[in-house]
């Protein structure tokens, strides 16, 4: 499922959405680096798991889109 038009409509209807949404995006950008540091037999690959559930993971892949930390640009 394509999660963009989505996030793009409910950012559109108050301002604080946006910034709901940057802080979900930068937890799930601390939380992959945070797993890619520690190694998998200590905690089992944690971000990994949550990005491989079919819909949550989608929309986890989103969410990062809105990190304050992404330094790539934005579509």
């Amino acid at each position: 499922m394509d999660w963009a038009p989505v996030l793009d409509f409910f950012v559109t209807l108050a301002p604080w959405v946006s910034t709901v949404f940057m802080g979900l995006g930068g937890v799930v950008v601390v939380g992959t680096c945070v797993d890619s540091v520690i190694p998998d037999e200590k905690d089992g690959g944690f971000m990994k798991k949550a990005f491989a559930l079919p819909i949550v993971g989608d929309l986890l892949n989103r969410l990062a889109r809105f990190s304050p930390f992404n330094i790539k640009d934005k579509k």
